[in-house]
């Protein structure tokens, strides 16, 4: 399960699954190099040797790269994190498939209140630079979220969205353009 993840994020990144495109991108792409200890930190514990090494290297990536991503969040296969700095996600956060997220995006949790909860996070979605979600919402699958965008309400499927607040535009597949390499859910 979790090699076949790996395979799919490396895809996103790379556009192929081979060993040279493997080793090149743990070498030199931070986004992958982070996602990989990401994936296999969350799924060893760190009382046993391998996983004290992984989570040592998850958290040296973490705080080097600037993702706040905990291993506790469930992410689907494929995500791509092509730009790296300042990406905070909610521990209780729900991420989907073929997912891009830039730098500068929050997804957090509103701890009372009507919107208490973390955003649940749909297939497809490209998440601009910048962007904030937050609350017990859900963003919908094939969604684009443009730069500096602060959401704090649903977002329906085949979505654009823009501004702050957030205005919503209904298109058919407004992400596809942006989602390089998608994998096949």
């Amino acid at each position: 399960m979790i090699f076949k993840r790996v395979r799919s994020d490396l895809f996103r990144c790379s556009g192929k699954i081979d060993y040279k495109s493997f080793c090149f991108r743990l070498l030199f792409d931070k986004g992958f190099k982070f996602i990989f200890f990401f994936r296999y930190s969350s799924k060893f514990k760190r009382t046993t040797p391998l996983g004290f090494i992984l989570y040592f290297f998850y958290k040296r990536y973490s705080v080097k790269y600037g993702f706040q991503i905990p291993t506790s969040v469930v992410v689907g296969p494929g995500l791509s994190l092509p730009h790296f700095g300042g990406i905070v996600i909610n521990s209780k956060a729900k991420i989907g498939s073929n997912c891009n997220i830039l730098q500068g995006v929050t997804i957090g949790n509103v701890k009372n209140g009507k919107k208490k909860g973390t955003p649940v996070i749909g297939n497809n979605v490209f998440l601009g630079p910048n962007a904030v979600i937050v609350g017990g919402i859900s963003v919908g699958n094939n969604v684009l979220v443009s730069g500096n965008s602060f959401i704090t309400e649903n977002v329906p499927d085949n979505s654009l969205v823009f501004g702050n607040p957030a205005r919503i535009l209904v298109k058919d597949f407004p992400s596809l353009p942006y989602l390089h390499n998608s994998i096949q859910i």
